[in-house]
């Protein structure tokens, strides 16, 4: 499964795209957590001290916005594509 960073997650990831292992009945949640382990210096930007996404950063599942699915919990295929995208500012 790909993980695919956007703008400074990228940077700090070292990496456009990153490759997690995938498992019947794993979630976004895994995926991340994983993603985490890979990429440790992404730590502290894209989850809370309590575990949620932080507020300014949103992930995708093959396009779809999680939050208007199950949040963390949203199943996701050893074919889906993750997007993870930071806050944006601009002028």
């Amino acid at each position: 499964m790909v993980i695919r960073l956007y703008a400074t997650l990228r940077q700090r990831a070292g990496a456009r795209d990153v490759e997690v292992s995938w498992r019947d009945g794993a979630s976004v949640g895994d995926a991340l957590r994983q993603l985490l382990q890979q990429r440790p210096a992404l730590e502290g930007c894209i989850f809370d001290p309590d575990g949620r996404v932080v507020p300014y950063v949103s992930v995708f599942v093959d396009g779809r916005d999680i939050r208007h699915l199950d949040g963390l919990s949203t199943p996701v295929d050893e074919d889906d594509e993750i997007a993870v995208f930071p806050p944006v500012a601009g002028g």
